[in-house]
C-alpha cells in the first residue's frame, strides 16, 4: 500500500508523515499548493489514497484546496481521508449550519444573509444579544457577541459596503497584537453576513470520534467564549452526547470528527461546531479520574479502553483508519 500526503499551509502533513512512519506505510508528500497540483497528482497516480489537510485561515485558501479535493475525489476518482462531506463543512459555517438543519440535529438558528436590506431588517427585529460570525475562522476568531442595534448596523455596513458594495472593506476578525485588537483586513467577511441566535452557556464539551474511537472533554469558558479559551475540563462525558456524535456521524458517513457542544444555562445541548480536523495537542483527548483512555461502541454500548490513543495529534488514529477502509475497498 502506498498513501499520497497532500501539504498544506502550516506543514501538519508532517504529522501523517510521522504517522505513516510509526505504521511502516510507504508514503509520498505531494506538493498540493503549487500552481502545478495537478501534474503533481498525475505523476502520484499509484497512491491508492491521499491524505488531506485544508487550511482554515484564509477563506480564498480554502476554497482553492478544496476546489482541488474536489477533482481529485470525483473526477480522478480518488479516495481522500477525511471525505469530501466531511471536510465541505470544515471551517465553512454556513455549510455546516445547512447540514444541521436539514438533518435535524439541535443547533443554534442560523441566518446567512446575502441581501445587505434583508440582513438590516433582521437586525432591527433581533432580539440581542446575536451573534455574527464570519464563515471561517478557529478559536472563536471571527465570532462576535453583538448586544445591541447599533453595533449590528456597523457590521453589517462594513460587511455590505455603507454607500455601495463595490467599495466594502469588510468586517474584519481582530487580533492580539501589543495588547491592542489589531483589525486583520487580510481575512474580512464582506458581501455576505452570519447571524446566529444567541445561547448562554455554562460550557463546551468536544466530542471527537475518528473510526470507532470516541473522546470527550469539557471546553471551560475565558470570558464570553469556550472555544479558544485552552480551560479544558477532564471529566467523563455524558454518554448521551457520545450518542449524540455516533448519530451524526452515521448520518454523515464522517470518518474524523470533533463535535463542540454547547452546555446551555437551561440544561439543553446545541450543535456549535463540527470539525473534521481539529486541535489535538495532548497524547490523549479524555482523562476520567486521571486516567486517559477512550470510549469505542462494542455491542450497543461505550466500552472504556485505559491508554493514550491521540499521538501525532490524532493523525494516527486516521491513518490507521484509512488504511483499514481502503483495504476493505480491496476484498
Amino acid at each position: 500500500m502506498k498513501l499520497g500526503i497532500l501539504t498544506d499551509y502550516y506543514e501538519h502533513y508532517k504529522l501523517y508523515e510521522k504517522s505513516c512512519i510509526e505504521l511502516n506505510i510507504n508514503y509520498v508528500i505531494i506538493d498540493f499548493l503549487s500552481s502545478k497540483w495537478l501534474e503533481n497528482i498525475k505523476n502520484n497516480l499509484d497512491c491508492d489514497g491521499y491524505l488531506a489537510r485544508p487550511t482554515h485561515d484564509y477563506q480564498e485558501h480554502n476554497d482553492v484546496y478544496m476546489e482541488r479535493l474536489y477533482f481529485l475525489s470525483f473526477d480522478l476518482n480518488k479516495p481522500i481521508y477525511p471525505s469530501y462531506n466531511e471536510l465541505r463543512i470544515y471551517e465553512n459555517k454556513r455549510n455546516m449550519a445547512s447540514w444541521l438543519e436539514i438533518h435535524g440535529f439541535p443547533h443554534a438558528k442560523t441566518k446567512v444573509f446575502l441581501d445587505k436590506n434583508e440582513a438590516i431588517q433582521h437586525i432591527e427585529n433581533a432580539k440581542y444579544p446575536i451573534v455574527i460570525k464570519s464563515n471561517i475562522g478557529a478559536g472563536a476568531t471571527g465570532v462576535e457577541i453583538v448586544k445591541d442595534k447599533k453595533r449590528a448596523l456597523k457590521i453589517t455596513n462594513n460587511t455590505f459596503g455603507k454607500y455601495y458594495q463595490l467599495f466594502s472593506l469588510g468586517n474584519p476578525q481582530k487580533r492580539k497584537k501589543f495588547g491592542l485588537n489589531i483589525p486583520v483586513y487580510g481575512n474580512a467577511q464582506k458581501h455576505v453576513m452570519l447571524v446566529q441566535e444567541f445561547h448562554p452557556i455554562k460550557w463546551e464539551w468536544r466530542i471527537i470520534k475518528v473510526n470507532n474511537s470516541y473522546f470527550g472533554h469539557q471546553k471551560l469558558l475565558k470570558g464570553e467564549f469556550a472555544s479558544g479559551s485552552d480551560l479544558v475540563g477532564w471529566i467523563k462525558p455524558p454518554i448521551e452526547l457520545l450518542e449524540m456524535v455516533r448519530s451524526i456521524c452515521e448520518k454523515g458517513n464522517f470518518y474524523s470528527m470533533a463535535v463542540d457542544i454547547f452546555e446551555t444555562i437551561d440544561g439543553k445541548y446545541i450543535v456549535n461546531e463540527l470539525q473534521s480536523l481539529f486541535g489535538s495537542y495532548n497524547e490523549s483527548q479524555m482523562y476520567i479520574n486521571d486516567i486517559a483512555g477512550r470510549f469505542k461502541f462494542i455491542d450497543g454500548e461505550f466500552v472504556f479502553e485505559e491508554g493514550k490513543f491521540n499521538r501525532f495529534g490524532s493523525y494516527l488514529l486516521r491513518v490507521e483508519h484509512f488504511v483499514e477502509i481502503l483495504k476493505k475497498k480491496e476484498k
